[in-house]
């Protein structure tokens, strides 16, 4: 039937070594994003028999930084989806041909940086280094004072998402910064934990029984505390659950300690919701990404039916099938 064929199409696009070519027979195909990686990264397998690259011609055919998409569905040519571009970063030595690849952020994240600045918005700070890609960021959001020295940018949005919990990552195209559940898709997938999903590994939680804290704290404030001679005051606030079974470290664009409770105390309340927690795997269509809203469904229990976000999706291409795993973020309420 034709939902049932496995499709594969690895697109190598054309460089001053070769012109465009395309593999079909693929061994095995694995992809992983999520907005808490800076990089969604894939690694593709060829077939140990394949007679059109021999150990000679690996290394003129396939080169670090080339780019790279690829295709998967379960039908025809015409179903294929793109389901990740990006460049190769690491080619195997031995067989069968191993090849690692990063997202259009690899690219993004080698550009030097060399700044100062006593106040900067952070959408102005990136537009000044990424001058010739689209761009998703809250204008409002301040970096306060920064000083960068020869850096790269991939070095600064790490230190942004360890230090403020300002996450980075590609989404539809752009380089998306501090919206890790932006609208991905109108579309909203269905699927029923009994008889669309493989497996899954997922909790039922009243909210009584989700224990969670949050740690919450200001953007920096660099500026006003250089004019003062003081250290560096970031506002700090934290609430929930004794005994959190989940801890969350998160940075909030406020400038007052009473607009800094209301926000931990908000996102407190969207994760204390009656709901499923951890992930499912199921077959590799619909196609999902992260960030994106999903609706779970349930034959045995109707009434816990729900729209999540998810955190992180991992997709494999093999002889076991194509399937991805999907792991939930936050229920979404309208």
């Amino acid at each position: 039937m034709k939902d049932l064929i496995m499709n594969a199409k690895v697109v190598f696009k054309a460089t001053e070594s070769h012109p465009e070519f395309y593999i079909r027979r693929i061994s095995e195909v694995e992809i992983e994003s999520s907005w808490k990686m800076i990089c969604s990264t894939a690694q593709v397998v060829l077939p140990r028999n394949i007679k059109d690259f021999n150990q000679n011609k690996v290394k003129d055919w396939f080169k670090r930084g080339d780019k790279v998409e690829i295709y998967l569905c379960y039908g025809l040519d015409e179903d294929l989806i793109l389901e990740f571009s990006g460049y190769i970063t690491q080619v195997s030595a031995d067989y069968p041909i191993t090849i690692k690849l990063e997202d259009e952020m690899w690219r993004l994240k080698q550009i030097p940086v060399n700044f100062a600045s006593k106040d900067v918005k952070l959408k102005e700070f990136i537009q000044k280094f990424v001058t010739d890609y689209p761009i998703d960021i809250d204008s409002d959001v301040s970096l306060g004072a920064v000083r960068f020295s020869k850096v790269t940018l991939g070095e600064v949005l790490k230190k942004l998402q360890d230090d403020f919990s300002l996450y980075s990552f590609i989404r539809n195209g752009k380089l998306t910064i501090a919206k890790p559940y932006s609208d991905v898709s109108e579309k909203i997938p269905v699927f029923d934990l009994e008889r669309n999903c493989v497996s899954n590994d997922l909790n039922y939680l009243s909210k009584e029984e989700k224990l969670v804290k949050i740690i919450g704290q200001s953007l920096q404030k660099f500026a006003e505390a250089i004019k003062k001679g003081e250290k560096d005051k970031k506002l700090k606030f934290e609430f929930g659950d004794a005994n959190a079974t989940e801890t969350i470290n998160w940075t909030f664009n406020v400038t007052n300690l009473k607009d800094l409770e209301n926000e931990v105390k908000r996102m407190y309340n969207d994760k204390k919701k009656d709901g499923w927690d951890g992930s499912f795997t199921t077959f590799g269509t619909p196609s999902v990404q992260h960030g994106q809203k999903q609706k779970l469904t349930s034959s045995l229990y109707p009434d816990r039916e729900g729209i999540y976000y998810s955190d992180s999706v991992k997709k494999t291409f093999n002889r076991d099938g194509y399937r991805q795993e999907i792991e939930l973020g936050p229920t979404f309420v309208k």
